[in-house]
C-alpha cells in the first residue's frame, strides 16, 4: 500500500519512514505543501500523513483542498497543537485522524495500520489475504506457503498484496511502478518484470504448483483464478527424489564466502598503504601544504573503500572511510580542526579490521582440482563409460561416471558439469533418462545434455528435442564420435557464454566481482583504467556494462553518456555501482541512460538477480530483434519475387 508523507522535519520523517518501509509499505516523502499537491495529483494513495505546519502553507489549508478537489484519501494529521479547537479545525477540514507531538512512534504506525485497514476493507474487516496455501497476514506482514515463511523484498511483498487485494483486476507496469515505487525512485518499466519474475521464482522455489500471476501480453497482469482443490494421491513409492535445490545454494553461498574471505584478507595486506596516504594528507595539511592532487587522491581511495571494505564484512571500515571521503571533497574548505578529525578516523580506520573474523590466507578460493571441463557420463553400461573416461583425456576432458540417477544427482550436486551424456534406458531402476531430463531442464544455469540411447526411434528423438536435449547420439557409437560431438557442443557454449564488461578504479572490488559472476558461467573482462575503456569495449563486445560512478580522469556519467551517442552502442544494457544512493545522484544516472543501479556495499544476492535478469532480458530482445530483421528480409525478398511475377 501507498503512504504519502508531508513532514518538514527531517529527523522525524526519516524515523517515520524506515518504520514504515519496515512494514513493506511504499511510501512518498514531501517536505512542504507545494510538493504534496503535486504528488496528490501524479499518483494514487491509500494514506496520507499531513503536518498542520508547513514551511509554504498550512496543513490544514492543504488537507481542505484535498477534499474540495474531490479526493477521499484518508488523511492523518499530526500537529505540536492540543487544544481541542484546533482538533475541531483539523477534523471539519475533512480529516480522518489527527495525532499530536510528541507522540510515540510505534503507537503512531499502530494508528496508521487502523486507518488503513479501515478504509481499504470497507466491507469486511480482513485480517489475511489467501490464494490457495498462499498466505499474506495484514496484521503481521508476513508472507507464508503451507506455513512455511516467504522472505520477500519490499517491492515484492507490495506486487503480491496489490493482486492479492484486486485479484480480477489487469494491472499494466505503468500502473504497477504508480503503486509499489516510491516517487523519488526512477525505474524503467522492465523493473517491474524483473521484480515479478523474481517473486514468481520465489514462490516457486516455496512449493507452489502453480504460478498465480497471470501475464496479458500487450495488457499487463493479474492474479489467476484460485485452483481447485483437488483429492490427493498417495505418490508411488519410485516418484524420483527431488533435485537438492538446498543442498546447491549452499554449495554456491559457500563459494561465495570464499571469495569475499579472500579479497578481504588482500584488502586487510592492502589496507597499511591507504592508511600512510591519508597520513601522508594530515601531515601536509598541518604544514599548510596540502596540493589539490594529493587532496584528490585521498578523497578517491576513501571513496573505494566505502565500497570495497561495505562488500567485503567491514562495515565499520566502509562508515568510517564515508566520513573521510566527505572531509576530503573538493568543494568544502579543510580547516585545522580537521586535522584531529582526520586522525581520530585515521586511527579507528586501522583497528577496524582487526577482527578474529578474518580468515587467513589458507582459506583463499581454489577451483576445483583442474580447469579442463568436466563431462557427466550417466550410463549402467560399465565397459562403454570406462573406454570413453580413457580416450577424453586426449581431447582435454575430465569424465565422472553415474550408474544410475540417483547418483547422478549427487554429483551434479557437488560439481556441476560442463556437459552430461545421458543414456535414455535403466532396465533396473524406476526412473528414465527422460524423467531425467525434465528435471535437469529446470536447473539454473543450464547444463547441455546429448542423450544416448540403442534403440531408437523417432519418437525418442523428438521427445528428448522438446525436454531440451541438444544432440541425440544412437547406440553403438565410437568414442571418437561421442565425445567429437561433446567437444563441438562445449566449444559452442564457451562461444555463447554472455559477456560482463565492469568498470571501475577498485581493484579488490573489480577482483570480486570477476570471481563471483564467474561462478554463474559468465566470462567477465574487467577494466581499472577508465581511459583505455573505448578500445577494450570495442575489442571484447560484451553483452552488459557495469560502471563505477567516481572515478579519475572519465566518471561513470561520462561513459555512459558515450555509449549512449554511439550508434552502434547505444542499446547496450549498463547497470551502475555507487556508494552514493541518494534520489539526486540516481536520477542523475537514470538521466545518463542507466538501466539499473547496485548500491555499493554489494549484496550478492541483489548481483546475481539484477544481473543475470538483466542479461536475460537484454538477449530475448536481441532474438527478437533477429527474428524482426529475418522477416523483413523475407518480406522484402517476397515482395521482390511478386514483382518480377507481375512484370
Amino acid at each position: 500500500m501507498k503512504i504519502l508523507l508531508v513532514e518538514d522535519d527531517r529527523h522525524s520523517a526519516e524515523i517515520l519512514l524506515q518504520l514504515l518501509a519496515d512494514s513493506h509499505y511504499t511510501i512518498d516523502s514531501a517536505a512542504n505543501a507545494q510538493t504534496a499537491w503535486q504528488y496528490v495529483t501524479t499518483y494514487n494513495y491509500d494514506l496520507i500523513i499531513l503536518d498542520v505546519i508547513l514551511p509554504d502553507s498550512n496543513g490544514v489549508e492543504l488537507c481542505t483542498k484535498i477534499r474540495k478537489s474531490g479526493y477521499t484519501i484518508p488523511i492523518l494529521l499530526l500537529t505540536a497543537k492540543d487544544s481541542t479547537s484546533d482538533r475541531v479545525m483539523g477534523l471539519e477540514a475533512g480529516a480522518d485522524d489527527y495525532v499530536v507531538k510528541p507522540y510515540n512512534f510505534q503507537e503512531l504506525v499502530a494508528r496508521i495500520r487502523a486507518l488503513l485497514r479501515r478504509y481499504s476493507d470497507r466491507d469486511t474487516l480482513i485480517q489475511k489475504l489467501v490464494w490457495e496455501n498462499l498466505c499474506l497476514d495484514l496484521r503481521t506482514n508476513i508472507v507464508t506457503y503451507n506455513q512455511k515463511p516467504l522472505r520477500l523484498t519490499q517491492k515484492e511483498y507490495g506486487l503480491l498484496e496489490l493482486f492479492l487485494r484486486h485479484p480480477q483486476q489487469i494491472f499494466s507496469r505503468s500502473a504497477l511502478l504508480d503503486q509499489v515505487w516510491s516517487a523519488g525512485e526512477f525505474p524503467s518499466e522492465e523493473a517491474v518484470t524483473t521484480h515479478i519474475k523474481v517473486l514468481r521464482h520465489k514462490l516457486k522455489m516455496a512449493g507452489l504448483p502453480i504460478d498465480p500471476i497471470e501475464t496479458l501480453y500487450g495488457l499487463g497482469y493479474r492474479l489467476k483464478p484460485e485452483p481447485v482443490p483437488l483429492v490427493s494421491q498417495p505418490l508411488p513409492s519410485s516418484t524420483p527424489a527431488p533435485l537438492p535445490e538446498e543442498d546447491l545454494a549452499q554449495k554456491k553461498m559457500a563459494q561465495a564466502q570464499e571469495v569475499i574471505a579472500t579479497m578481504a584478507n588482500r584488502l586487510i595486506a592492502s589496507l597499511p598503504d591507504k592508511i600512510a596516504l591519508f597520513r601522508q594528507i594530515v601531515t601536509a595539511l598541518e604544514k599548510g601544504e596540502l596540493d589539490a592532487d594529493l587532496r584528490n587522491e585521498g578523497y578517491m581511495e576513501a571513496h573505494r573503500l566505502i565500497g570495497s571494505m561495505g562488500s567485503l564484512g567491514f562495515p565499520l571500515g566502509s562508515k568510517i572511510a564515508r566520513q573521510i571521503e566527505a572531509i576530503l571533497k573538493s568543494d568544502s574548505s579543510l580547516l585545522p580542526t580537521n586535522v584531529e578529525d582526520l586522525l581520530h578516523l585515521i586511527n579507528e580506520l586501522e583497528s577496524s579490521t582487526n577482527s578474529p573474523k578474518a580468515l587467513p590466507e589458507k582459506t583463499i578460493f581454489q577451483p576445483y582440482h583442474t580447469q579442463l571441463p568436466l563431462l557427466l557420463i550417466v550410463d549402467d553400461d560399465a565397459n562403454f563409460t570406462q573406454e570413453i573416461k580413457t580416450e577424453a583425456k586426449t581431447w582435454g576432458m575430465r569424465v565422472q561416471i553415474a550408474e544410475d540417477i540417483v547418483s547422478a544427482r549427487e554429483k551434479i550436486a557437488q560439481e556441476p558439469p560442463a556437459a552430461v551424456l545421458l543414456d535414455i534406458l535403466f532396465p533396473h531402476t524406476a526412473e528414465n533418462g527422460l524423467t531425467f531430463l525434465d528435471e535437469l531442464a529446470q536447473r539454473e544455469p543450464k547444463i547441455p545434455i546429448i542423450m544416448m540411447t540403442a534403440a531408437s526411434g523417432l519418437g525418442d528423438r523428438v521427445t528428448a528435442a522438446r525436454k531440451g536435449s541438444c544432440s541425440f547420439i544412437e547406440k553403438p557409437a565410437s568414442s571418437e564420435e561421442i565425445l567429437s560431438t561433446v567437444s563441438q557442443i562445449l566449444s559452442q557454449r564457451q562461444h555463447d557464454r554472455l559477456k560482463v564488461m565492469i568498470v571501475d578504479d577498485d581493484l579488490l572490488l573489480l577482483e570480486m566481482l570477476r570471481r563471483l559472476l564467474e561462478s554463474s558461467d559468465l566470462e567477465v573482462i574487467t577494466l581499472q583504467n577508465p581511459q583505455t575503456f573505448w578500445q577494450v569495449l570495442e575489442l571484447t563486445a560484451p553483452d552488459l556494462l557495469i560502471l563505477d560512478v567516481v572515478m579519475p580522469d572519465y566518471s561513470g556519467l561520462d561513459l555512459c553518456q558515450a555509449v549512449r551517442t554511439s550508434s552502434l552502442w547505444h542499446d547496450l544494457p549498463i547497470v551502475f555501482l555507487s556508494a552514493h544512493s541518494d534520489r539526486e545522484t540516481i536520477r542523475q544516472l537514470f538521466i545518463a541512460g542507466a538501466d539499473d543501479y547496485l548500491s555499493k556495499p554489494i549484496v550478492e544476492a541483489d548481483l546475481y538477480t539484477r544481473i543475470l535478469s538483466r542479461l536475460e532480458r537484454s538477449r530475448i530482445s536481441r532474438q527478437k530483434a533477429d527474428f524482426d530483421g529475418l522477416t523483413g528480409v523475407y518480406t522484402h525478398r517476397r515482395g521482390i519475387q511478386v514483382l518480377t511475377q507481375l512484370l
